[in-house]
């Protein structure tokens, strides 16, 4: 018999098992509540404690997207920014609304863009009118630079939509009127200390994707427009993956957050499939994060996320304690 030896390494732990995804992860403890509603003293005592991720939502099933739909949840942003329309087949799509276009000249934002195999970096230039430094690797190109809003509209509107991403936007960056859509939750700010380390946007064009990654704080993520699927691993599991990954491509290198290698490359299809393929470790966690939802991922873990559908999606986290 073959044996994985990613999952042989792991570490063993007893667990009771509630649900079963087809890879045999489990399902992430669930709050069913609105976030503005979430009782303090139950989250601190269930998550913030014991230190345990958590989604807070009012789905019925977890592992079920919301696709083409945009939060109702007490952050402004979501229906400030976004609106879904109907298309001729009757399927919900996202949009951005005019509201947010008024801001498109006045607001600069960072960005990641993913330019496909086969595809000229000229033909990028007419979306961002100013050259950029390449970042080049065996199947794909990774181009980060700073623009104003208008340049991710302007992908909107093009017939075959580049993979383009406003990475870690900082809420304090932007105009005033934004930020107070964007007002910091109750939880932050009353579970833990009080203390907030950082506040950020993250908004794109399928397919967006975080590797796998640890944060040196607690963080609240919450969805405002379409669906992400997340994977977690506790900070043991997850650290034996990533060194199996970096020992196999003989490397020691730290989890650098969004880093060149993690985000393209040899180092990103081995940490992709070491989380996302067949050969997994069981021992971790998945949740579909939907609109109106907001998942805690507790200091340490462990977490990867990808975008699920073709939609606009928006999402917007705090790091706190």
């Amino acid at each position: 018999m073959r044996v994985n030896k990613l999952t042989a390494s792991l570490p063993r732990r007893k667990t009771t098992r509630l649900y079963s995804s087809s890879h045999g992860l489990q399902p992430v403890d669930s709050m069913k509540t609105q976030l503005h509603n979430v009782d303090i003293d139950g989250f601190r005592q269930r998550a913030f404690f014991p230190q345990q991720p958590l989604l807070i939502t009012e789905r019925q099933n977890q592992a079920l997207p919301s696709i083409g739909t945009v939060s109702t949840c007490s952050i402004p942003a979501a229906s400030k920014w976004f609106s879904t329309i109907t298309n001729p087949d009757g399927t919900p799509t996202v949009t951005v609304s005019q509201y947010l276009s008024s801001f498109c000249h006045i607001t600069t934002l960072p960005y990641e863009l993913i330019q496909e195999v086969g595809v000229d970096s000229n033909d990028y230039m007419g979306l961002l009118n100013q050259p950029f430094e390449q970042s080049q690797s065996l199947s794909k190109r990774l181009h980060r630079f700073n623009a104003p809003l208008s340049v991710f509209l302007q992908a909107l509107d093009m017939k075959h939509r580049p993979s383009i991403y406003i990475a870690q936007a900082q809420i304090s960056d932007l105009p005033k009127q934004l930020q107070d859509d964007l007002p910091t939750p109750r939880l932050v700010k009353e579970a833990g200390k009080g203390d907030i380390y950082d506040a950020n946007l993250w908004m794109g064009t399928p397919p967006t994707y975080t590797p796998l990654h640890k944060d040196p704080n607690p963080n609240l993520f919450v969805q405002l427009a379409s669906s992400k699927r997340v994977r977690l691993f506790n900070p043991t599991v997850g650290a034996a993956i990533f060194h199996h990954v970096q020992s196999n491509l003989g490397k020691s290198a730290s989890a650098t957050f969004r880093g060149n290698e993690m985000m393209e490359g040899p180092e990103r299809a081995a940490l992709d499939e070491a989380v996302w393929g067949m050969l997994l470790s069981r021992q971790g966690f998945e949740t579909t994060v939907g609109p109106g939802d907001a998942l805690f991922i507790p200091k340490g873990w462990w977490h990867t996320i990808k975008s699920i559908g073709t939609d606009i999606n928006a999402s917007v986290n705090w790091w706190f304690r």
